[in-house]
């Protein structure tokens, strides 16, 4: 039988927050009653984040938690990875760093069956300039091209229809570096309904230096090369 929620996580070298992670969401998905599954996306660890995770399995008697381990699979792939995998009615996108907690999702889940697209966008994060930059860049962009009303374009805080998430996912590109940014832009642009809410982001702070801010930049010019062909793409599909 097809589960009811699918929550994709991709991790590498989260060995000091996966176990909180899955117990929390496990927990969250129990008080609700949902049947879901948890399918953790691994770029393969090295930390003892894999033994954790298979631990978890082993005592995993209803088999919720799945674990797919692709080497060197950077984070964008992995989660449009885990879209296309899914097999259930929602699809809930989080990210494995422990940075948020479950209230917020209860919000979005009671609100479910009125939207399409329900988002947590960010609030109290903290993270130096050229990251916000990335941000504010982001949003500006989804916004321009798509007219899409989405206050956080890349937020790994999602829950998303199915139904509503396939089409989209035809037009993402198999290397996409922030499928989370198109599918923000495609959501407006396709007129789905969305939802949004604040979450706060409780993460360590992010920063970026030297070699790790020029791939950043690098990463972000990628992105923008994709989504303007995405825009293209999606607006020949409309005209024909």
């Amino acid at each position: 039988m097809t589960a009811e929620l699918s929550i994709v996580i991709p991790s590498f070298n989260e060995a000091a927050h996966i176990s909180k992670v899955i117990d929390d969401w496990s927990g969250v998905c129990g008080r609700l009653a949902i049947d879901y599954q948890i399918v953790i996306y691994d770029a393969q660890s090295t930390d003892g984040t894999l033994a954790i995770i298979e631990e978890k399995m082993a005592h995993d008697q209803l088999r919720r938690l799945d674990l797919r381990i692709r080497p060197g699979l950077a984070h964008g792939p992995s989660i449009l990875m885990g879209y296309r995998d899914s097999t259930a009615q929602w699809v809930f996108q989080m990210d494995s760093d422990d940075a948020f907690g479950t209230k917020e999702f209860e919000l979005l889940w009671a609100n479910r069956e009125d939207f399409d697209v329900l988002l947590g966008y960010r609030v109290g994060r903290q993270s130096n300039w050229s990251r916000r930059l990335v941000t504010a860049t982001s949003r500006s962009v989804v916004r321009g091209m798509f007219h899409s009303p989405v206050t956080d374009a890349n937020t790994p805080y999602r829950l998303m229809r199915a139904s509503a998430l396939g089409p989209l996912l035809a037009l993402l590109p198999d290397d996409a570096v922030a499928p989370n940014v198109i599918i923000s832009g495609l959501a407006g642009y396709s007129r789905l309904k969305i939802f949004q809410t604040e979450v706060r982001d409780v993460g360590a702070p992010v920063g970026t230096a030297g070699l790790a801010k020029l791939k950043l930049w690098r990463v972000a010019a990628q992105s923008f090369v994709q989504v303007v062909r995405v825009r293209v793409n999606a607006r020949r599909l409309r005209e024909k």
